[in-house]
């Protein structure tokens, strides 16, 4: 076929194609006619330029290419750097190209071209573009949403961006940090700002967009604005301080380096300005709370500075109002406890707080006017310590008290103490011990809480008892075998007696049925030590354990004998088998006159109860040398290799010697170092015990020693704290310290080398129990009023679970009580003030009373789960006149009531 007609049909073919398939489409490569001898030079395309290029899918993996120009053929192929792309054609004057990254990787100069290959019927022999330059293309970031962000917010912030060419893997960079960018697009995609990324800084902060791929480029930045508010001052401690510079060392060095600020809308960068003059500044216990160092000029003359916060910001510092700092030439006084006694009182050690109170002549105290004869120092710390005579706490009153300075005759401002002709509302926190069994040993029974004064009185199931009082925070009862003699439940309160007084939230003491499982911990003779002389006539033998009571039993190799049990603490025992753990046994001269071994067990009764695992004591023949094992008891499953090191001694030839030969069990067994063996993992691997004994030449064999692998014991649960709790006693999200008192909670040697099985079970739900012995407890389990019913399990690890003790949730609140307010004195006009509130009872409830004003109370934790003190804000308008103030403590119904009243002054 002539060329001309086979060019005529590829022609009318194509046409076909393209009119029933889509407009917009990859062509078909063309068919080049054979190579009828040198082609003619190839046609130059007019011009040719590179349109937008961008990232087309958010893997980074392909780029869309767009060429422009002028006189494209549907058979138009664009090549990069030599190598072909797939490529569409869009009309005469524009191409789309896919371009891999893979592709541009490593490339340093890229360069692209058009081609039209032999055949097309527009250019037939072929046509060719210049090769023009080729840009990777950039990313872009076009918005930032939100644009503006309040600084150092309570939860991360979610940032919104839009642009181009942004892939998986890209970071967004903001203050030098790096943050992964989650994309819902090669166009957008969003990040999280943690608070601590948005301190606020006076300068204005870029963010940028960095990817990866299909190579490392970063964006252009957009402005991404921290703005804070005008932080505001709520207190200053100390309130005011003592010009000590002015006196030349005669006041006393100064007692405070620092000054803490609290306010609202304190942020990390905040800082102290004294007046005007900015103070190295640092975070202090607290989001809303700064502490800055005094300048060295501060303390030269008196006078009032003026103290201020500052937060830096983009358009200039925001600053907040001024609070006033008095410094005095004359003593200053912070803060006196106890801040209230009673009337009657035998003498009160108080100590007072303070600065500028002297340092080489004794500063007098005056109590309500009287110079006192007994009072000491003041220390490095400015601790002033007095002591006020009974015959000064016969009148109840608001007395004040001054300190003179000797050298100068310098009287400080007051502080005042309350003394209180009517007791305060008792409150009780919790039992010891609270879980006891029928026939439990009788003794002390102690209640622990606050407020107790010698007329208070223990009432068990409604009926006073003889009360012993410890100190205002302990008093306690002695048990009668009656009260221990049947099972339930019995009610304790504390009343104390008007006027004033009241009758505590009651404690629940639970008497089981079922009596403990006793444990042996060691069996020693007069000597002391687990072995003894046989044929020494009548042996006297020490039990020492865990869960004895009067119904125990001795019995050596399963004889029971007679033993005396009694309490041996000083100023008595507590009730039941917590701190009585000793049984003296005699066993007859006829069961220990021959060499041997004596497996001394102890019984208690059921129900409950059971047998002991048995110890071992010796009856050795004379001169039998004996072996000691330290430790004698190892953890069943000890993990740790140091766990399972257990050394070998004896009591004659000295260290042992080469020629010494270890039985263990009867069997030859290598010692791992001179005197000792390491355990292997399956001699401890269950709960047995091992006979060891050594040979030595010289001295022959010693009397047997055994060690213990010991299983999980059962615990023993003695008392709860708290023991009673009103119904939302703190809110359902807060967390505090619920403490349990006992023994075999965990392993005693291997706890850190193993997770420990036990739990805490409230009802009939449990929870992982970790040490230490303490809890935390959620205010969502007291959003029921009832008894919970609270025991310590092992049986995950054999050990059984312990007694159940009783958490009583009531409705009733108590009546709270106040026992300190700091700072003691304020100044008048201040702009707010913060007051750091400690006391007794409080309930997420109780408000603050100043005045007219009432104010919420915060907890406030430092260490752990269990408020260090409480903080109420007051406003300015609290502060708007000089004078004594009464500050008190407010519970609403039910129960509750109002505490008595401290004493604050708002000073001039």
């Amino acid at each position: 076929m002539r060329p001309d007609v086979t060019r005529g049909w590829l022609c009318l073919l194509w046409v076909l194609c393209c009119a029933c398939g889509p407009g917009l489409q990859s062509h078909p490569a063309p068919v080049e006619e054979p190579d009828a001898g040198s082609p003619p030079a190839e046609v130059e395309l007019p011009f040719v330029t590179l349109g937008e290029v961008v990232v087309s899918d958010v893997e980074g993996s392909e780029m869309s290419m767009q060429v422009l120009g002028v006189g494209f053929a549907r058979f138009s192929d664009v090549f990069l750097n030599d190598q072909r792309l797939t490529t569409q054609f869009v009309s005469a004057t524009e191409l789309r190209a896919v371009v891999p990254s893979s592709f541009v990787t490593g490339a340093t100069d890229l360069f692209f071209e058009v081609r039209v290959a032999r055949g097309d019927p527009e250019y037939g022999e072929g046509a060719r573009s210049a090769r023009i330059p080729f840009t990777v293309p950039a990313p872009e970031l076009t918005s930032v949403t939100p644009d503006s962000l309040p600084s150092e917010p309570e939860d991360a912030v979610q940032i919104t961006v839009t642009g181009k060419n942004l892939v998986h893997g890209s970071q967004a960079i903001f203050r030098g940090t790096s943050y992964p960018l989650t994309l819902t697009s090669s166009r957008e995609g969003s990040f999280l700002l943690p608070p601590s990324a948005l301190k606020p800084l006076a300068t204005q902060d870029p963010l940028v967009i960095q990817v990866s791929r299909p190579r490392t480029a970063t964006t252009q930045p957009l402005p991404l604005t921290v703005t804070s508010p005008t932080p505001e001052i709520t207190g200053v401690w100390p309130p005011s301080l003592n010009a000590t510079d002015l006196h030349h060392g005669n006041a006393g060095s100064a007692t405070f380096e620092r000054i803490i600020v609290s306010g609202r809308q304190v942020r990390s960068t905040t800082v102290v300005k004294w007046d005007g003059i900015p103070l190295p500044t640092e975070t202090y216990d607290g989001k809303n709370r700064v502490w800055a160092q005094i300048p060295l000029m501060g303390r030269v003359q008196a006078g009032t500075v003026q103290v201020t916060l500052e937060t830096p910001g983009v358009h200039g510092g925001r600053e907040s109002s001024s609070h006033g700092l008095r410094v005095k030439s004359e003593p200053v006084l912070h803060d006196v406890s106890p801040a209230w006694v009673l009337t009657g009182s035998e003498e009160v050690r108080f100590k007072l707080k303070g600065e500028g109170l002297g340092l080489y002549t004794q500063p007098v105290v005056h109590w309500n006017g009287h110079p006192l004869e007994h009072s000491f120092g003041p220390d490095f710390q400015g601790v002033l310590t007095f002591i006020v005579p009974a015959a000064l706490l016969t009148q109840a009153g608001t007395l004040p008290v001054t300190v003179t300075r000797t050298f100068d005759g310098a009287v400080s401002a007051p502080l005042f103490v309350q003394v209180f002709a009517q007791a305060p509302a008792p409150i009780a926190h919790s039992l010891l011990p609270s879980v006891l069994s029928v026939d439990d040993a009788p003794g002390l029974l102690y209640v622990e809480g606050a407020g107790f004064t010698p007329q208070s009185v223990i009432l068990l199931d409604g009926q006073e008892r003889t009360t012993r009082l410890h100190d205002p925070s302990r008093v306690s009862i002695e048990l009668q075998a009656a009260d221990l003699s049947t099972k339930g439940v019995r009610t304790v309160t504390v009343s104390t007696p008007a006027p004033g007084g009241g009758t505590t939230l009651p404690l629940l003491l639970a008497v089981h049925a079922e009596r403990p499982m006793p444990i042996i911990n060691q069996v020693s003779g007069n000597n002391g030590y687990p072995h003894a002389l046989a044929g020494g006539g009548v042996l006297r033998l020490l039990v020492e354990g865990q869960g004895f009571g009067p119904s125990s039993v001795v019995r050596w190799n399963g004889q029971p004998l007679p033993a005396q049990w009694a309490c041996w603490t000083s100023g008595g025992c507590t009730a039941g088998p917590g701190d009585r753990a000793r049984l003296w046994v005699n066993v007859p001269a006829d069961l220990v006159a021959q060499p041997g071994v004596g497996r001394v067990t102890v019984f208690n009764p059921g129900p409950g109860g059971g047998e002991s695992p048995e110890q071992f004591f010796v009856l050795i023949a004379a001169g039998q040398p004996t072996v000691y094992l330290v430790p004698s008891v190892v953890d069943v499953g000890a993990s740790d290799a140091s766990d399972r090191e257990v050394t070998v001694l004896m009591n004659v030839m000295g260290p042992l010697t080469q020629a010494s030969v270890l039985f263990m069990n009867d069997m030859v067994r290598a010692f791992d170092s001179p005197s000792g063996l390491r355990l292997s993992d399956e001699e401890v691997a269950t709960p047995r015990v091992h006979k060891l004994q050594i040979f030595t030449v010289g001295s022959g064999l010693s009397a047997p020693a055994y060690l213990r692998v010991q299983g999980a014991l059962p615990p023993q649960l003695r008392a709860t704290t708290p023991g009673v709790v009103s119904q939302g006693e703190w809110a359902a999200s807060e967390e505090r310290r619920f403490f349990l008192w006992g023994e075999n909670f965990f392993w005693p040697s291997s706890n850190f080398q193993r997770v420990s099985g036990t739990t805490l079970d409230w009802d009939d739900q449990s929870q992982p129990f970790v040490r230490p012995p303490s809890q935390g407890l959620e205010g969502t389990k007291l959003e029921h009023v009832g008894v919970r019913s609270l025991k310590v399990s092992r049986v995950a690890e054999g050990g059984g679970a312990s007694l159940p003790a009783l958490l009583n949730v009531v409705s009733e609140r108590p009546v709270p009580m106040l026992t300190a307010v700091e700072p003691m004195s304020a100044l008048k006009g201040a702009p707010a003030l913060t007051l750091r509130i400690k006391g007794k009872g409080i309930h997420s409830a109780t408000v603050l009373r100043w005045k007219e004003f009432r104010s919420s109370l915060k907890a406030v934790y430092v260490l752990d789960n269990e408020p260090t003190h409480y903080e109420a804000t007051l406003p300015a308008e609290a502060l708007a006149t000089a004078g004594g103030v009464d500050v008190t403590l407010e519970t609403p119904e039910p129960g509750g009531g109002v505490s008595l009243p401290l004493h604050v002054i708002v000073e001039e």
